[in-house]
């Protein structure tokens, strides 16, 4: 009669335990019962364990049946059970179910793992291959799996093949539809921006001519408060030094009525200016251009051992522009202007030198799309030779210095630069 009714409690506690969880388990996958008949499931099975380590007891009765099993790492810990005549089914699930372990079946094998935690079954996993037409590749692969995050799954791969552009992903087929949306949304083109700069050496005050009214001193900001429409909303950012010399820092923004090209081009034919180059470049937003004028200058290298070699330095006049679109349609652009001029020529063990003088101004200034930013402050003296004289007498021997004048005289001229950024539309 005791027996009896101790295999009633231990059948009823089993039961008890096992109602939610074994659901669960067979929820997780419920064709792994598929591996054995009807009777194997039924066979009575009788145990009494104390503190037995779980995979060991996992084991045990896996092996009355010749079960084929793949435990992970994270299954681990002791149990303790007795069992009496229980069938091998309720036994087995009900271990698994009590350890918040799930069942997983692939091929003819039991992979066994913490649930939530079971590796994605292989055959689950799909690869595709994403082309990327604006970005680059190798960048939105370390965006999907890096050291901080990472869009794939556990055991999911991406690669990069550097010749097509293109990402080689391996996932679940959930996971990948995640990272092509992703990966849809971050390859679109970058803006364009077309930078027009007119390098221009002006005599002192032209500047006037133009409408221009300086908004930067010669040591920081200072804009005058009726600089009126000619420096309206001017926006920068410039040292609160000045270097010394014939190189200071002014900056403004051009008048919207000011027709830039035919007053330059005016002002050229009555010498009052000159215009050195007026390049256009188009770069992508946040990414610098460069544009540089001048020449490179030869001098001789002598070695230690007596051989001799040609080298060069560069004298030119150099602007660099890092233009960032903001979500108004603005452009902040950072500037940089350099003016590498010949110095003295040095003499050094090895030779001759030539050595470079050097300036250099940074600012960064917010300008509207297609608005004309002036940087000026750059200084250049030139030593002139006038020579007049009266017609026909002035080129008589003897006495035509008589009917001639000649004076030389130093003029300073003023090198002025008219960035415009526009950003281009997209197709």
């Amino acid at each position: 009669m005791i027996p009896t009714r101790l295999s009633f409690y231990v059948f009823l506690l089993l039961a008890i335990l096992s109602f939610q969880p074994v659901s669960a388990v067979y929820a997780a996958d419920k064709n792994w019962q598929s591996l054995l008949s009807e009777q194997q499931r039924l066979q009575p099975v009788s145990l009494n364990t104390r503190k037995m380590p779980l995979r060991d007891l996992i084991q045990l009765l896996a092996d009355q049946h010749q079960l084929n099993i793949l435990m992970t790492d994270n299954v681990k810990g002791e149990s303790s059970l007795k069992l009496n005549g229980v069938a091998w089914q309720d036994a087995f699930a009900t271990l698994i179910a009590s350890h918040d372990l799930a069942i997983r079946l692939q091929g003819s094998m039991l992979r066994i793992d913490v649930a939530g935690e079971h590796t994605t079954d292989s055959n689950e996993y799909h690869s595709i291959l994403l082309s990327v037409n604006f970005a680059k590749a190798s960048d939105l692969a370390k965006l999907l799996k890096n050291e901080q995050q990472s869009f794939l799954s556990p055991n999911g791969a991406v690669s990069v093949d550097a010749r097509t552009n293109t990402l080689i992903l391996r996932d679940t087929p959930e996971q990948l539809a995640t990272i092509r949306q992703l990966v849809n949304d971050l390859d679109v083109p970058v803006k364009q921006v077309l930078i027009e700069a007119r390098m221009v050496t002006v005599k002192a005050n032209v500047s006037k001519e133009l409408g221009i009214r300086w908004g930067v001193s010669e040591y920081g900001l200072a804009i005058p408060e009726d600089a009126g429409s000619f420096v309206k909303g001017m926006q920068v950012d410039l040292p609160t030094a000045a270097p010394a010399g014939t190189f200071s820092a002014n900056l403004a923004r051009l008048s919207d009525d000011i027709l830039l090209d035919l007053e330059l081009t005016a002002l050229e034919q009555e010498n009052k200016a000159e215009i050195i180059t007026s390049p256009k470049i188009f770069t992508s937003n946040q990414q610098p251009a460069y544009i540089e004028q001048g020449t490179e200058i030869p001098y001789v290298e002598t070695a230690a051992h007596g051989a001799t070699a040609v080298q060069f330095k560069k004298a030119v006049m150099g602007l660099s522009v890092t233009p960032q679109i903001t979500p108004n349609n603005h452009v902040l652009m950072e500037l940089t202007i350099t003016q590498n001029t010949r110095g003295d020529t040095v003499a050094t063990p090895t030779g001759p030198a030539v050595a470079i003088d050097t300036q250099e101004m940074s600012t960064r200034v917010l300008a509207k799309n297609g608005e004309t930013i002036v940087l000026g402050g750059i200084f250049q003296e030139h030593n002139l030779n006038d020579d007049s004289r009266v017609p026909i007498l002035g080129s008589l021997p003897l006495i035509g210095k008589l009917f001639s004048h000649q004076q030389q005289r130093d003029e300073k001229r003023e090198l002025m630069i008219f960035v415009t950024p526009t950003i281009l539309p997209q197709s």
